[in-house]
């Protein structure tokens, strides 16, 4: 039942989108086919609902997909219309959050003012990892929220812009409770909304929606709680499931070394407690030693500190986990 609200409230966005050039906020909507200096972020869209005040949110974070080469399933957000500065490998992700029929006083966020095409600007947090930050109301109301890469491809197939446009699927973000997401089995770390949550593509074909007005498929995204630095898990950092950021993180794209594993030899010794004291007495590393200094701050206080060699110690002498958990239990 909630997936069959939730689909028609988009088909009701993507009318009001499609009829109407209502400014969102007082903001004039784009003359372009893609985003503009004119449209506002998700802070200044806030703050003009709010008579300038920001107001509680939630932040909620996205990993833009990397761009494909020969690209036949319409994976890739970026283009030669919507790349930034920063080159073909990022665009300026835009979201629309919504609580009701877009232009409605009493259910439409903003009140009264409707959405008008792209939505607000996302802040790029990290370029590494191509992740970006939405700020989003964190009351209730705003029960979806629909991500996209900036371009408006009309409703015409044949339009000049239509196969540039992406966008996601429409998403629940009133809250993970257990069993909403698969990929949040305990929930997401806020009750009552995705606070510190992210959405990554599935380009699973049973999660996509197509648009009932452009035909144009639109992937679903799965949901993990964000720990920063590109890293992603399924559990919140205080879930006895979790067990440090990065023996956490399911990111594919990462392949940081094991935490301890400071030299990346693909084991956790002796040798990585000494790479940590001679990186404090600012010592050279032994020849073809390298030094991660993420793996080494396995206490994860954000430095890297005497207290992290000897919890490898104490792991290596079985007397805690590397997460200094007990009891010990030997790694799989």
């Amino acid at each position: 039942m909630k997936k069959i609200i939730s689909i028609l409230l988009a088909v009701m966005l993507v009318v009001s989108v499609a009829t109407v050039s209502i400014g969102a906020v007082d903001y004039n909507p784009s003359d372009s086919y893609t985003v503009s200096n004119d449209t506002p972020t998700c802070e200044e869209a806030i703050k003009a609902c709010n008579g300038g005040v920001l107001g509680a949110v939630q932040h909620i974070y996205f990993q833009l997909p990397a761009p494909v080469e020969g690209d036949e399933q319409n994976t890739t957000w970026t283009n030669q219309f919507n790349s930034t500065d920063l080159g073909l490998d990022y665009c300026q992700v835009c979201v629309y959050w919504w609580g009701g029929i877009a232009g409605s006083a009493d259910k439409g966020w903003p009140s009264g003012k409707g959405c008008t095409w792209v939505g607000y600007k996302t802040k790029l947090v990290d370029a590494e990892n191509r992740i970006y930050e939405a700020t989003v109301p964190a009351d209730g109301g705003t029960p979806v929220m629909i991500w996209n890469n900036g371009v408006n491809g009309g409703m015409d197939p044949d339009g000049p812009m239509f196969n540039y446009a992406r966008q996601l699927a429409d998403a629940n973000i009133e809250g993970a409770l257990e069993g909403d997401y698969d990929t949040l089995p305990e929930g997401s770390p806020v009750e009552d909304n995705m606070d510190q949550c992210i959405a990554i593509i599935n380009y699973d074909p049973e999660l996509a929606q197509e648009n009932p007005l452009t035909h144009f498929w639109n992937y679903g995204s799965d949901w993990y709680v964000y720990y920063g630095n590109g890293c992603y898990g399924n559990y919140p950092t205080t879930s006895p499931n979790y067990h440090g950021r990065l023996a956490s993180c399911v990111n594919p794209e990462h392949h940081h070394p094991k935490p301890g594993d400071v030299n990346d030899d693909k084991s956790v010794d002796i040798n990585d407690v000494l790479c940590i004291q001679r990186y404090l007495a600012n010592l050279p590393q032994p020849d073809g030693m390298t030094f991660d200094k993420d793996t080494a701050d396995v206490d994860e206080d954000t430095y890297v500190s005497i207290m992290d060699a000897t919890r490898i110690q104490r792991y290596l002498a079985q007397l805690c986990n590397i997460d200094g958990s007990k009891p010990y239990k030997e790694a799989e």
